[in-house]
């Protein structure tokens, strides 16, 4: 059986939504809903809340969990990537011990990732064996190809020779979500990148940065309950 680690990274310091992980979403923390459906899983061998925010310590009592570690101030500034971050946790887990064959994550502020959509991409990753990354992806709607860029305060077509072609007809094209994905350990080790990606619907793939972002998740969640 598969030994996991899964981080949810989950630093303070959000400029656009203050406090964002910790702020109340329909009734509780957001990140509340990350910890819920990843323990509800029980795919995980290990659950690390990444986080210099001693406030989210309180909210993990409520699950009987605690932070083994807190990130460090030099992993936890808006410039850094989150590969560094694993890194980090990967390292001091291995130093203590630990050995994991996947090292997932998942975003704290996706509250309509559900424990379904994890338990089916541990599937779908493990069948498809020969691939050490997935990215949660969903498909652009409308077509990418139809983008227009701004310029000289009209619109012009980005890609031009697409712009009579009908939706059907066009290559399909999927975005990283930003909700969740995993990695083989031997990602770590310096195995070249074999990206797969596990697709979920485009309203469970809101990974929130903005307040509009915010206001469209709590109307999704509400209208399902």
């Amino acid at each position: 059986m598969k030994k996991r680690l899964l981080i949810i990274p989950a630093r303070k310091g959000s400029k656009r939504i203050p406090n964002k992980n910790i702020k109340f979403f329909c009734g509780k923390p957001i990140i509340s809903y990350s910890i819920q459906a990843a323990l509800k899983s029980k795919i995980f061998n290990k659950i690390h809340v990444s986080t210099n925010d001693v406030r989210i310590k309180k909210i993990l009592k409520k699950y009987k969990m605690d932070i083994d570690f807190f990130r460090p101030n030099k992993l936890s500034g808006d410039k850094i990537g989150l590969i560094d971050v694993f890194k980090f946790v990967l390292k001091k887990y291995e130093s203590s011990g630990y050995k994991f064959d996947e090292i997932w994550y998942l975003a704290p502020c996706s509250p309509l990732i559900e424990t379904l959509d994890l338990k089916r991409a541990a599937k779908y990753f493990n069948k498809n064996s020969k691939f050490n990354f997935m990215l949660a992806v969903s498909e652009y709607s409308p077509p990418i190809q139809w983008a227009f860029e701004k310029k000289n305060r009209g619109l012009k077509p980005k890609f031009s020779k697409y712009s009579k072609y009908r939706s059907q007809d066009l290559t399909k094209m999927f975005y990283d979500t930003g909700t969740f994905g995993a990695f083989k350990s031997s990602y770590f080790s310096g195995t070249k990148q074999n990206l797969i990606g596990f697709n979920i619907p485009r309203y469970k793939g809101i990974d929130i940065d903005t307040k509009e972002d915010w206001l469209m998740a709590e109307k999704i969640l509400k209208s399902k309950k």
